[in-house]
């Protein structure tokens, strides 16, 4: 059984559904889409994956802290204090983040596809298909384990096959 589905929900928020990494599809303007695969070094722990995606995140969570700071401290203490703490404790924040992630901060694989709607490459067009074959097999080996269909060895088999096949480049120049 998943050990992610009895840990406690602010673990699961942060760890995320996926123990293997995570399919970002984010659309923007004039009909582009951008497709991100990441997938996490094989074999590391849940603690681990949990900081690589605090590390992935402190962009976002890092201009909130500032700015829940600057809303609390500037008509407690100032402007000029409260800019120098709330930045104070937020770049010792990522400093530190970044310190505890750097073993397995360079070992992250990703992969991204960006697709502009009424052009059709077809380089584009297999690299988007591989990559969402990939994201297909992790999936169904994350349901496959849930049902008891696939030990967590075998589910660790196909997370570094996908993170091996992501390792070799999918298009000749």
């Amino acid at each position: 059984m998943n050990d992610t589905m009895h840990a406690p929900r602010w673990r699961r928020l942060l760890d995320g559904g996926r123990t293997w990494g995570s399919l970002d599809v984010s659309p923007s303007r004039y009909g582009v889409t951008r497709h991100r695969l990441v997938v996490f070094p094989p074999g590391i722990s849940s603690d681990d994956r949990v900081l690589l995606r605090v590390w992935r995140t402190w962009p976002i969570w890092a201009t909130l802290s500032w700015l829940v700071m600057e809303m609390f401290l500037v008509p407690t203490i100032g402007s000029g204090p409260a800019v120098a703490i709330s930045t104070t404790v937020c770049v010792g924040a990522v400093v530190a983040i970044m310190a505890t992630t750097g073993a397995n901060r360079s070992k992250v694989r990703t992969m991204s596809v960006v697709r502009m709607a009424g052009f059709d490459d077809q380089a584009i067009a297999d690299l988007y298909n591989e990559m969402y074959a990939m994201a297909i097999e992790l999936a169904e080996a994350d349901n496959a384990l849930a049902a008891g269909e696939l030990s967590t060895v075998e589910h660790e088999a196909v997370v570094w096959r996908i993170y091996d096949r992501m390792a070799t480049p999918l298009i000749a120049s």
